[in-house]
């Protein structure tokens, strides 16, 4: 191999570490604020790392001096934290809630601005991100000090909220509720799916073995047994141990959510009235009805005519699924009505407008 195809898998090396490097010094970036007041730390990430004995330990109040000194060391500090590599990322965020919380409790931002926020945000934080920070930080220290058992939560400031109320009610204890219950969910489910994959397995089997020796039978001219046995317990479990334990799954969002609400740390979601979802429905189409108007399509067709003819074709295989399932709703009215015919209801926006989206846990598209 020549030195320069050497040199040059050596240069693509090095642009990938740097790459990565400013990747994790960025991490912290909240997108909510404009690039030209992102107040970020180094790019350059050559501090040792911290023991993981250490990873939760940080205590703002352990920095002393006057309020101006305390800022200036407060800032140094979050540049030192986030030069770091990217599994540190959730260190920094858990310094960066604590630190936030401490400089609102004694307000020693007053010297240099009016309020909190302004705070925050002279600094790249938004002001949700500033205070789902502040109301993370406990838990973070929680889920650092459990870093090796749990290392699959990411993003962590999004997950730690969702604790938020099992830390207010027990503290320490509620998290590690929660998370134990979040994790033995997990393993349920892919116990449960493992088995469920085995019995299928086995069943296939025993079909495979049963049409063999029918055909067999046939064949030799003996009489032909057509009962195929059932898959028993034993069979599934043959199955398990040919295949393996199942492999352990991160813990989800969805996992912490129902143990939450399983351990009474959070109510269950309340579902809207089937009424209000087929009134959401409505609107969502009326909103499609005029996202489509020929104006709209020219005007991107101009620009991007191939763009426009996919948009195009996606929103048409979407009403057709629509078109199916209104369908399928009549039949149901149809059956549910024993033959009774049901007028049509009309709908207008004004009384939907509150309509909740529950169908496919779908979002409400931009701008309505």
């Amino acid at each position: 191999m020549s030195n320069k195809l050497v040199k040059a898998g050596d240069a693509r090396v090095e642009e990938e570490r740097r790459k990565k490097l400013t990747k994790a010094a960025d991490a912290h970036i909240d997108p909510a604020v404009p690039a030209e007041r992102q107040h970020g730390p180094v790019t350059v990430a050559n501090l040792p790392d911290v023991p993981n004995s250490e990873m939760a330990t940080f205590d703002p109040a352990d920095i002393q001096g006057t309020p101006a000194e305390r800022i200036q060391q407060f800032d140094q500090l979050l540049e030192k934290e986030g030069a770091r590599a990217v599994r540190f990322k959730v260190r920094y965020d858990m310094v960066l809630g604590l630190i936030l919380a401490e400089v609102n409790k004694t307000e020693i931002y007053t010297e240099q601005h009016q309020t909190f926020e302004e705070y925050a945000d002279s600094r790249g934080i938004s002001r949700p991100r500033a205070y789902a920070l502040m109301e993370a930080a406990p838990v973070l220290r929680i889920l650092l000090s459990s870093i090796e058992d749990i290392p699959t939560l990411r993003p962590a400031v999004s997950q730690a909220i969702r604790l938020v109320d099992a830390y207010r009610q027990e503290q320490e204890t509620g998290v590690r509720l929660v998370l134990d219950r979040a994790a033995e969910m997990v393993r349920e489910t892919a116990e449960s799916d493992a088995k469920d994959k085995a019995r299928r397995a086995a069943e296939k089997t025993k079909a495979a073995a049963h049409a063999a020796a029918v055909k067999e039978a046939q064949e030799s001219g003996e009489e032909v047994n057509t009962a195929l046995e059932p898959v028993t317990e034993a069979d599934i479990a043959a199955e398990l141990a040919q295949r393996g334990q199942a492999t352990s799954s991160p813990i989800t969002a969805a996992a912490i959510e129902a143990a939450s609400v399983e351990l009474g740390y959070t109510k269950a979601p309340e579902k809207p009235a089937p009424a209000k979802a087929l009134a959401n429905a409505a609107t969502f189409l009326g909103a499609a009805y005029k996202a489509v108007a020929p104006r709209t399509v020219e005007s991107l067709a101009k620009e991007d005519p191939e763009q426009a003819h996919q948009l195009l074709d996606a929103a048409e295989a979407e009403l057709r699924k629509i078109e199916r399932r209104i369908h399928d709703g009549r039949k149901a009215i149809s059956k549910t009505t024993s033959g009774v015919p049901t007028p049509r209801a009309t709908h207008t926006a004004d009384l939907v407008a509150d309509a909740e989206i529950v169908e496919d846990n779908a979002d409400a598209p931009a701008g309505i």
